[in-house]
């Protein structure tokens, strides 16, 4: 292998963990959806008021700082490719996508904190 493939090896690696902490992070908001339906339906909810609090604000958290590595990916995917003089005429609408995703999650963080009522409606499961 070439210090390139070694190098593009660990991004990949690395967003390969990413993706499994998104599917993670859906799954949890599927399961807060899921809780807020019960409570709408006078059901028995899975989680009580406080908790389903707490998970959300700390799986919006975790999406968040998922965000933020994938700028990191991106940008490290960029320097890299220019180290080797490979073009990749894409790479700075790349960065550019991870950028507006990680605002994204800012906001949806945001929100989270500070909505005090309501907030597992506005649950979003995608980044």
């Amino acid at each position: 292998m070439t210090n390139y493939n070694l190098e593009e090896a660990d991004l990949i690696k690395l967003q390969i963990i990413l993706s499994t902490v998104l599917i993670f992070t859906t799954i949890i908001s599927i399961s807060l959806s899921y809780n807020f339906l019960m409570t709408l339906e006078n059901k028995e909810p899975i989680y009580d008021e406080d908790d389903s609090y707490n998970i959300l604000i700390l799986n919006r958290a975790l999406m968040f700082i998922v965000g933020a590595i994938f700028i990191y990916i991106n940008v490290k995917d960029k320097m890299i490719k220019e180290k080797y003089k490979l073009e990749d005429e894409f790479a700075d609408l790349q960065i550019w996508a991870s950028v507006f995703s990680f605002v994204a999650t800012f906001i949806v963080l945001y929100v989270g904190i500070n909505s005090v009522s309501n907030f597992i409606s506005e649950e979003n499961p995608t980044i």
